[in-house]
Order: structure tokens, then C-alpha cells, then sequence
């Protein structure tokens, strides 16, 4: 189990406060082998590998690329299988590390970039410091929401990959709590990327071997946890077993919704994005890093930036799936291709022009919009419409603060609405005069409108 060392100084305050303009999240998940941002960044390129098997690595990365495409920063995401003549690490400076191509590490070494991990300690290789969740306090949470409905009996804990220093405090914390129950026995059923299949069966034996003794279920992470609640299904246990997740993410929270699960834990995965992008901008800068702990690895202490975790409870639950099931909407948006480009593009496709703004004259009849285009705030229709869509986008923003109230996150999530417009109400408001009171009846005429269609 690492030691935690409490007594280091915090070298250097966090100071972050993100502004996130309409395009800031242009850039994120997905650009496996791309660079986030091309333009701009002269510091050099942060190279970034995960865990293909994160469920929120879309929250850490929309974490990363926030602040990259607000400090024009480039950011290059390496997939997994990435291979060819030319070293993916080409033109990097720092490489933050989760998972992935273990091949990378290696690389790194030779190449002297310097390696950030991120949630946890590869094997191996020396790092510059490593951005994690609170381990052992998830642990702990993690046992204290089951003590809250489990008194006594048989608890199994689904840990993680044993040799990982994450998995051993995240099981310290467990025992710290359990500890104080005497009549309560514990489990445990190691699980390893080579082992899974091993874990689950092990799980459905023990379960067998000892029926109507396990009150409780711990799982680790969000993986374990949902393969705990298929195990508990088939065996018709679902509603009797008390299960709790370390890893809080959307399909979690929602078993949280339907009552089959009774808690989990927030580690925060888009703060672990944000602290990650702006260490590796401190290493490559060879700035002091704001350390507020310590790790003991391989190779001796290691830096730490420890992200504090909370409890997922029947109160929160509603706001906490909610900011997540949002983020992760406005990511995956952000992730497909542009449709609404592609679709404007082809609506301009019949004017000559293309690269005519929205508020110039789309009309076929040049003449008519050389006179009457500076007047008219609305586009006129093109010739063959038979139906007009409009796209209604609503951003909200969220602010991340510390105990002090100084902003150390800035999330922004978009919703999009498409409604469809008669034709005609756009034909009589164009036709009409441009005056601020027309144009407000217009608008109530076009909405009416779209509702009734």
C-alpha cells in the first residue's frame, strides 16, 4: 500500500479560471491520433494515451480539450493500436499517461519526454508526478454507504488489478470502515485485464456456496460493478444484495435511478482532465507543480495532485447524473462530425456564393438581392422549398469552485432543438418591413407556426 506523505507544501496555488467561448467544445474525444488544436500552441504538442476502457474518458478528455482550445494549445490523442514508420510520440514534450499502448512508456524513455500518469501508476518507468482521485477516501465512502444498510454478514469486495496502487488504498479504505463491524465478514475477489472472466465466475460460486449470507457488494470500478449486478440478475439477487461502485458514470448512476444499486462514488473526471492538461503545461513550461501529496512508487516519491471524491446518495443522485448525462452529451456532439455545417453548406448549395453568411440574400435573382439585401434581416427563400428546419441552441454553463470560492472549472454544455417552420411565414416575413416591433411579431407568427406543424 503507498504512503501518503501530508506534510508537503503547496508549492504553487491553483490558478485556473476557464472561459469557454460557443466553439470551445469543437475539439474533444475522438481525435484518436489528431491534434486537438493545430494552430497557436508553441509550447509544444501534449500527447495523450488513455484507458480505452474508461467509462467517463470522454469527461477527461472534454477536460484536457477545454483548456487546450482556450490556450490554443495542441493536444494529440494516441490510440491503442497506433503504429507505422513514425513514432506517435513525434513532436511531443510531455505524455500524459492512463493506459492504453504500453509500448508508449517505453518510447517516452528513450525519446527523454517526461510522463505525467493519470489515475494511476504504470510499471516501470519514472514519472514527473501523477494526477489521481482520492483512493483510500473513495474506499472509504464506499463502505460507509454500505454499512448504512448492512449491519452484519457476509460483504465481498470486487478490487481491481491488485498490483495497481490505486486498487490497494481503494481496498484500504473498504477495510478501515468494515473493520469496525465485527459482524461483518469480508471477501474478497481480485480482478485483473487477464482475469475478468475468472472474477465473475468466482463471484457466481461464492454466491452459490453460500446462500442467503452475502448482504453486500463492493465493486471498485464501474466495470465490476456492472458485472456484479449481471451476476446478481441471473442468480435472481438483485433485490436482496446491497451493491456499491467506486466509479461513478452514466450507466451506474442510472442502476442508481432504477434501485439496483445503492450508491457510488463521484471521482470527478473532468477535473482529472483539467488538473492533467495543466500539469503537463507546467512540466513542458518547467514550471513548480502544485503538489498537495505523494505517492510512493517504483521509483520513490512521486509528486501528487490528489482530486478529492463524494459520495453519489438518493439526495445528489439527480444533479449529479444529471451534469454528467449532459457533458457527456455536449462531448459526443462535439465528437461526430459537424452536421449543421455539412447541412448548411448544402442549403447554400444553390446560391452562387457559398460563403455567404445567414444574413445575406440566398435568392437565385442576384439583381434582387443586390437591392434588397441590406434590409432584409431574413434570408429569402430559394426556389423549391417544400420545408424549412431551424436549429435553436441554448448553452449552459457550470462553475467548478474551491472551498475559497476561486473558479478552478468551467463546464459548458449545449442544447440543440430543431424545429420545422412553414414556409410561408418566412416568405410574409420577409416581404415585410424590418422594424424591431414587426420583426418581434413575426417571430411569435413563425413560432406559432412550428408548434401547429
Amino acid at each position: 500500500m503507498s504512503k501518503k506523505v501530508r506534510s508537503l507544501l503547496i508549492i504553487l496555488p491553483l490558478c485556473l479560471s476557464l472561459t469557454i467561448t460557443g466553439c470551445g467544445l469543437q475539439a474533444l474525444l475522438g481525435n484518436k491520433n489528431k491534434t486537438s488544436l493545430t494552430k497557436g500552441g508553441s509550447e509544444g504538442i501534449i500527447a495523450v494515451s488513455l484507458n480505452e476502457q474508461d467509462p467517463n474518458k470522454l469527461l477527461i478528455t472534454k477536460g484536457i480539450d477545454d483548456l487546450a482550445k482556450q490556450e490554443k494549445a495542441q493536444v494529440k490523442y494516441i490510440d491503442q493500436s497506433a503504429a507505422g514508420k513514425e513514432s506517435p510520440l513525434k513532436g511531443a514534450k510531455v505524455l500524459i499517461y492512463q493506459g492504453g499502448n504500453a509500448s508508449l512508456l517505453k518510447s517516452a524513455e528513450t525519446d527523454k519526454i517526461p510522463v505525467l500518469a493519470l489515475s494511476q501508476l504504470p510499471a516501470g518507468v519514472k514519472l514527473e508526478g501523477i494526477i489521481t482521485p482520492d483512493q483510500e477516501k473513495a474506499g472509504e465512502l464506499m463502505a460507509q454507504t454500505l454499512v448504512s444498510k448492512v449491519a452484519e454478514g457476509q460483504v465481498v469486495i470486487l478490487q481491481g488489478d491488485s498490483s495497481e496502487t490505486g486498487s490497494q488504498e481503494c481496498l484500504a479504505g473498504n477495510k478501515a470502515v468494515l473493520s469496525k463491524y465485527p459482524k461483518i465478514t469480508v471477501q474478497t475477489i481480485v480482478s485483473s485485464p487477464d482475469s475478468e472472466s475468472a472474477a465473475k465466475q468466482g463471484l457466481m460460486d461464492f454466491l452459490q456456496k453460500n446462500p442467503g449470507k452475502v448482504q453486500g457488494i463492493i465493486a471498485h470500478s464501474e466495470k465490476l460493478a456492472a458485472m456484479a449486478n449481471e451476476v446478481l440478475k441471473q442468480v435472481q439477487l438483485d433485490k436482496k444484495i446491497s451493491l456499491v461502485g467506486g466509479q461513478a458514470s452514466v450507466p451506474s448512476l442510472e442502476r442508481m435511478s432504477s434501485g439496483v444499486q445503492i450508491g457510488d462514488v463521484d471521482t470527478s473526471p473532468y477535473l482529472q482532465g483539467v488538473n492533467a492538461y495543466q500539469w503537463a503545461q507546467k512540466i513542458i513550461k518547467k514550471e513548480s507543480l502544485d503538489v498537495n501529496d505523494s505517492i510512493t512508487g517504483e521509483q520513490g516519491e512521486i509528486p501528487a495532485k490528489i482530486i478529492q471524491v463524494k459520495a453519489v446518495t438518493p439526495e445528489n443522485l439527480a444533479v449529479i447524473l444529471k451534469s454528467y448525462t449532459k457533458t457527456m452529451q455536449s462531448a459526443e456532439q462535439a465528437k461526430k462530425p459537424t452536421e449543421q455545417a455539412g447541412q448548411a453548406s448544402s442549403a447554400k448549395g444553390q446560391a452562387k456564393d457559398q460563403g455567404q453568411t445567414k444574413q445575406e440574400d440566398q435568392s437565385g435573382d442576384k439583381s434582387g438581392a443586390s437591392s434588397d439585401g441590406q434590409k432584409a434581416k431574413s434570408s429569402t427563400i430559394p426556389p423549391g422549398v417544400q420545408k424549412v428546419t431551424e436549429q435553436i441552441k441554448t448553452e449552459t454553463t457550470r462553475e467548478y469552485l474551491d472551498a475559497q470560492g476561486k473558479v478552478i472549472g468551467t463546464e459548458k454544455t449545449t442544447n440543440e432543438q430543431v424545429k420545422t417552420v412553414p414556409p410561408e411565414m418566412l416568405k410574409q416575413q420577409s416581404e415585410q418591413p424590418t422594424e424591431a416591433t414587426k420583426d418581434q411579431g413575426d417571430q411569435s407568427a413563425q413560432d406559432e407556426g412550428a408548434e401547429k406543424k
